[in-house]
């Protein structure tokens, strides 16, 4: 017999660091836009639910409803077809973090939304003497299973991401906890830019609270990048381009002085100072927001596959 040769044609994307573009780049910008606003609207509902401002809940909810499924539906290419993507019309939610998020985020429409309601009804007393003490319970189980469906509607994208063994600078289960937290943190600046609307909010405690959110992110993301600078070569590229390359304007600006430095700074001046200044408030949640961006715009963007034929990348 004669041996045939097999010849295999290498390919760039084999040897060479090859990033995402799926997700980031072209119809991607809606993933990001979907991410950024499944992570506000938690945040904004939870920090609201925890305080009992029902202009706060509000807003979280519409945030998740009206502007993240929105940009998550136009995503799927035939947003009226998402109903396949949730129980019990598939069981692609037994192994698919995407299927689950789909749930979850529609879960936490119906029951919020009921939880409005019922809150609502009891502050403004329109509910019959008799009837206070059931509508009362409905409202603590809704606040409970819509808190409980809120969080799981802003972890599961780090989850998504997480879950990609493909991409090293993903797969790691801090990325889950740096988005909750960070989620936390925005829904702290968005409840002070309520409270400057609508009245009702303590400023001064929501600053301190939020002082220590903003300390803990940045500990965070520093844990986060020195883990994956040790994980593997291909997840230091992604620290590399993300802190020198080309991600770095969006990171240092964005991130680290517009998503950190800037709320902290008047946070701290408003303490130190006395003073409440509503706008160096509106300065601060502003920039908090455009952190809120940035920050997953960056981790989107410095997502980079591990190639097929290991090669230390040369920076």
């Amino acid at each position: 017999m004669q041996a045939r040769r097999q010849w295999i044609t290498t390919h760039e994307w084999m040897v060479q660091p090859t990033a995402q573009t799926e997700w980031i780049e072209g119809q991607g910008i809606l993933i990001w836009m979907a991410e950024v606003f499944s992570a506000l609207g938690m945040g904004l509902y939870l920090v609201s639910l925890f305080l009992n401002n029902w202009w706060g809940m509000l807003a979280g909810w519409f945030i998740i409803v009206l502007l993240k499924l929105p940009f998550h539906f136009f995503y799927l290419g035939r947003p009226w077809r998402f109903w396949r993507a949730i129980p019990p019309f598939t069981n692609a939610w037994k192994t698919s973090w995407i299927a689950r998020g789909m749930f979850f985020t529609s879960v936490f429409a119906g029951l919020a939304m009921i939880q409005l309601i019922t809150t609502y009804l009891l502050d403004h007393n329109m509910v019959a003497e008799s009837l206070v003490p059931g509508v009362l319970l409905l409202d603590w189980a809704m606040r409970i299973l819509a808190g409980f469906f809120a969080l799981l509607t802003g972890i599961y994208c780090g989850f998504v991401m997480s879950y990609c063994k493909a991409i090293p600078f993903w797969n790691t289960g801090l990325l889950p906890i740096v988005f909750v937290i960070m989620g936390l943190a925005d829904g702290l600046a968005l409840i002070m830019g309520v409270g400057l609307i609508t009245g009702g909010v303590d400023f001064h405690a929501i600053e301190v609270a939020s002082q220590w959110a903003l300390i803990i992110n940045a500990i965070l993301i520093t844990t986060y990048l020195i883990n994956a600078s040790y994980q593997s070569a291909t997840a230091e590229y992604s620290v590399m381009q993300l802190i020198m390359g080309k991600a770095a304007k969006a990171f240092w600006i964005g991130v680290i002085l517009l998503g950190i430095a800037v709320p902290l700074t008047i946070s701290l001046l408003s303490i130190f100072v006395l003073e409440f200044s509503p706008v160096l408030m509106i300065l601060a949640v502003i920039s908090h927001t455009i952190g809120a961006f940035a920050l997953k715009y960056c981790v989107l963007k410095v997502g980079i596959y591990r190639p097929i034929i290991s090669r230390v990348p040369v920076y």
